[in-house]
This record gives structure tokens, C-alpha cells and sequence, in this order.
């Protein structure tokens, strides 16, 4: 349990940008001048490996695919629908992303998020692609075999169902869903919920700024997880040869495993709580633990400077003494940090 009001995280902001985090956004939007108009509703073909960017002021947004080498959107409001062709996409596709600074005025204070760049994969052939740009109730359908999925949510909702590829999405204020999903990606919402369930990630990384991060049944090959005021949940999860690492400065760190790992805790001003099998070695103080399950396996980091660390076998639902420490939710079962002056507050 956390003791006493939590600092204000006031670090300073340089080169910092309120229109999102995607800096270079595959320099798609620049075509739009010279991209032929699209009407929305109506089944737009498209080559083999197609991109989508899609961009929402404010509401929610699905994202699915179907065996159709066609997409499709679906808006309750005006959307501005856009397709251009490979000539024009193929030039303007980076070898990687990079992520200005953030920052978010919360009851806690200003919070920001560093500059930093994420790697692309390598994406052979060639890509034609899909603008939209629109606010409302969307649901857009794609091929199975798009490429990659560019998705940024001012105010709202996000989610990204059973699609296997490169996936960039960014919520300014709101929460982002993943179900079923593959691949690689960058997620990040500044103020509000991520959730995974069931997905297998090649290479992921997720961040939020007072945000909760929930992973059930997932596995990882190369993750990175944090948050500022927020918690991270690993439930049930597995990890592939690679490298984990999840941290939060102000929230707690749960890491469910499946399988074998490698798992180095640390705990500021909280502590680590372990929950698995007698024959699991685990050393260390109420601080700083290492546990090898099942014999060892990928390397996986957990730290938290404010708040406690968490590490059991499987799922939470076996584990009644991890459940309860973390205050019995079901749907994400976490403490939230003390707001500033004494006031409580609990976002689960």
C-alpha cells in the first residue's frame, strides 16, 4: 500500500505536441490533396498487402478483418474516405516511427511521455492505401492480409479484433482494446485503459500515462509495457525467447506466467509478493526478488518504484492471497494510486 499524497510528475516537455504521438505518421495524410475521393459504406478494392490510417476527433472505432480483398467503413457520422495508390504510398514508408513528446494535464499534474522511435518491420511489396478521417460510431472491415494498421483516436474508443500484421494506435483520451491480434505494434493511450486478451505479440510496445494496462492470456516474444499512474496486469500469460519488461512509477505490477521464465522484481517503497509452486526457486528480500519458474526461460523484468509488484503462476483466480492484495476485481484487480491532498481514488 502506498503511503501518502503522490508527487506531481512535472518534468519538462520539449518538442511536445497535443495532435498525437505519431510524428511521422507514414506521410500518408500529405497525399490526401491528390488521393481520389471515396464514398463511404462502399467496398473499396484494394491490392494485396493494403495499409489503413484512420483518424477519429472523437468516438469509437472497430477495426476487424474478413477474407475480402476489399475494405469497407461504416460511420454514423460524415467520414472523409480517401485511396491512394502504391506510387504514392510505397515512398513515404519509413524504416521506423518516430514519437514525440507527450503530455497530459491529470489530477495528479502534468504528466508527460519521453520522445522515443519504434522499428518497423520490413514489409515487402507493394502497399496501396485507405485514409479515413471522420467522427462518430465507425466500423471498418479489412483484409486479412493488410499490412499495417494506423489508428488515432482523439477522444473515445479503439478497438482491433483477429488481425495478424503492424498495428500503430494511439488514444489521446480514451481506452484501446486488442483481441485476438498478432504481430507488432505500438500502442499508446495517455489517459485511459489498454486491454489484450488472447494475442500473440512478436514485438510490442504500450505505454500510457494515467492509464491501466490489462494482458490476459497473451503471449510475447519482445514487450515493453509502462505507465506513469497506472497498472500493469500480465494474467495467465506466456513469453517466448525475447525480452519483457514492464514498469509503472505510481501503480502496481501483476505478472501471471504460464510456462518458464526468468523474472527479476523490484518494489521503491512497496514490496513483491510471490505465489507459485514449492518447487519454484525464489530469492531475495520483501524489495528486490528473483524467481525462476519452471525451470527458467525468456528474461522478464517487473519494477515499480511507488507502488508493489505481484508475481504468481497462471491465472489471479488461483491465487485468492494475490487477488485480495490487489483489492478482488475481476476485471483488473489493482490498487489505484492516492490522489494528491488525501483524496482517495479508485478507478477499478
Amino acid at each position: 500500500m502506498m503511503k501518502g499524497p503522490l508527487p506531481r510528475y512535472n518534468g519538462p516537455v520539449y518538442g511536445g505536441s497535443r495532435r498525437g504521438a505519431l510524428v511521422a505518421l507514414l506521410a500518408l495524410l500529405c497525399c490526401l490533396a491528390v488521393a481520389q475521393p471515396v464514398r463511404a459504406d462502399q467496398p473499396i478494392d484494394v491490392g494485396p498487402s493494403p495499409i489503413l490510417n484512420v483518424h477519429l476527433t472523437h468516438g469509437k472505432v472497430t477495426i476487424s478483418t474478413w477474407d475480402r480483398s476489399q475494405m469497407q467503413i461504416s460511420s454514423s457520422e460524415p467520414v472523409n474516405v480517401r485511396h491512394i495508390a502504391p506510387s504514392d504510398v510505397d515512398p513515404g514508408i519509413p524504416k521506423q516511427l518516430q514519437i514525440s513528446w507527450q503530455r497530459i494535464q491529470t489530477e495528479y499534474g502534468l504528466v508527460a511521455l519521453p520522445a522515443e522511435s519504434f522499428v518497423l518491420p520490413e514489409l515487402p511489396g507493394e502497399h496501396d492505401a485507405v485514409v479515413a478521417r471522420g467522427s462518430g460510431t465507425m466500423t471498418i472491415m479489412i483484409p486479412r492480409n493488410t499490412a499495417i494498421v494506423i489508428a488515432h483516436v482523439r477522444a473515445g474508443h479503439l478497438t482491433l479484433d483477429n488481425y495478424h500484421g503492424v498495428f500503430v494506435t494511439h488514444v489521446r483520451s480514451g481506452s484501446i482494446s486488442l483481441d485476438h491480434v498478432s504481430g507488432t505494434g505500438f500502442v499508446e493511450s495517455m489517459r485511459g485503459r489498454i486491454a489484450a486478451t488472447n494475442s500473440t505479440f512478436d514485438r510490442l510496445r504500450v505505454r500510457t500515462a494515467t492509464g491501466n494496462i490489462f494482458f490476459q492470456g497473451c503471449t510475447s516474444h519482445q514487450i515493453q509495457a509502462s505507465s506513469v499512474y497506472g497498472s500493469i496486469v500480465y494474467d495467465n500469460g506466456q513469453f517466448q525467447p525475447g525480452l519483457a519488461r514492464f514498469d509503472s512509477e505510481h501503480g502496481n505490477v501483476a505478472l501471471g506466467v504460464r510456462g518458464g521464465a526468468q523474472i527479476g522484481a523490484y518494489s521503491g517503497s512497496g514490496h513483491v509478493l510471490s505465489s507459485f509452486p514449492n518447487d519454484t526457486q525464489i530469492r531475495g528480500n520483501p524489495n528486490t526478488q528473483q524467481a525462476t519458474v519452471n525451470g527458467g526461460g525468456p528474461i522478464v523484468t517487473a519494477t515499480s518504484k511507488n507502488g508493489s509488484v505481484y508475481l504468481y503462476s497462471g491465472s489471479m483466480n488461483d491465487h485468492p492471497s494475490v487477488r485480495q492484495e490487489l483489492s478482488g476485481s475481476t476485471q483488473l484487480p489493482v490498487r489505484a494510486p492516492r490522489p494528491p491532498h488525501g483524496r482517495r481514488h479508485r478507478s477499478f
